[in-house]
């Protein structure tokens, strides 16, 4: 028996190739260059192709276009939910670990609107889904540096989901956002500069004017739980806030001695501490959590303790604890 790794006798290079192997060779041959010329015609003509203009910037020139974006934006709450409402026709969505700032949104069924894509850090999929109509969906990849704007318009009304499709990260499943397609009354937007950048209290901390962006549920108050021996801080959500990327209260005034408890509402979150009063010993929780988990600290010292999540610092997800 002879070894398929032995040379093989004679000139078989010269050999002539059985009439059937040829035309299967053909064959092959000529459905692959149908194939490939089948791609070229797809990306030029082809309806399902999502083409638009793409633009080189930095990643805070757009986080500067989403906070505007944002703050020129009106609101209307949906089945118990505060959501965006666009002050023209476009939608800017940026993607971070693990969330989509800029949405929710509410659109109107039929218009067209530009939609601008970026990161904020890593890859990105950009996958939409009909709700009730799973082959309603696209499916798009997003990277930092770059701000892709494409045209969108949704005829079917209903709930819109969108996901990460592309792994980023340790809490990648956790990526949700959402969009509604549905008609309504007119809502009052435009720009409104003075939206969640309240905070000189604390030397501008909670605006954008400070490490990282504005924090949308500072409204510039304090809660005030002074006299109380224990206090809960929610880490990644808040009842009345519309992302999942604040800590609620973001500020909280505590007497001297008062625990704080630290309780995750959602995945992908820490506590760094920014600044404490000298004398101080707070170290915060610097690995990251997800829902469920909680810690604390007895805040003893007087004085403002500055703290903040390390991969949403960037979308204002900050706070205070002010012991007085």
């Amino acid at each position: 028996m002879e070894s398929p790794i032995d040379k093989p006798e004679g000139d078989w290079w010269s050999e002539k190739i059985n009439r059937r192997e040829t035309i299967w060779l053909g064959l092959s041959g000529g459905w692959a260059l149908t194939l490939f010329g089948w791609m070229l015609g797809w990306s030029q003509f082809g309806d399902q192709n999502q083409v638009g203009e793409t633009y080189k910037l930095t990643t805070e020139r757009f986080l500067e276009k989403v906070r505007s974006y944002k703050q020129a934006a009106g609101s209307l709450t949906v089945d118990g939910e505060e959501m965006l409402v666009p002050h023209d026709n476009d939608v800017y969505v940026g993607a971070l670990q693990w969330d989509w700032d800029g949405l929710p949104v509410v659109l109107r069924p039929g218009e067209t609107y530009r939609f601008h894509l970026g990161s904020y850090d890593v890859q990105h999929g950009f996958s939409v889904r009909n709700e009730d109509n799973l082959s309603q969906q696209i499916s798009l990849q997003i990277l930092p540096g770059y701000e892709w704007v494409l045209e969108m318009s949704f005829d079917d009304p209903g709930t819109y989901q969108v996901v990460c499709n592309e792994f980023c990260g340790t809490s990648h499943r956790s990526m949700h956002g959402k969009f509604v397609v549905r008609d309504h009354e007119p809502v009052e937007t435009g720009a409104d500069e003075g939206s969640g950048s309240g905070g000189d209290e604390y030397g501008g901390w909670f605006t954008g004017d400070a490490s990282g962006g504005p924090t949308p549920n500072f409204d510039g108050e304090t809660a005030d739980r002074t006299g109380q021996e224990e206090v809960t801080v929610t880490v990644g959500g808040a009842e009345d806030a519309s992302s999942s990327n604040v800590y609620g209260p973001p500020a909280v005034r505590v007497s001297p001695g008062t625990t704080v408890t630290f309780e995750w509402a959602s995945v992908g979150h820490n506590v760094a501490v920014e600044s404490q009063p000298d004398g101080a010993s707070w170290q915060g929780h610097e690995s990251l959590e997800d829902s469920g988990f909680t810690t604390q600290h007895t805040f003893e010292t007087e004085g403002v303790y500055k703290y903040y999540c390390d991969p949403h610092l960037r979308v204002g997800m900050k706070g205070v604890v002010e012991v007085a």
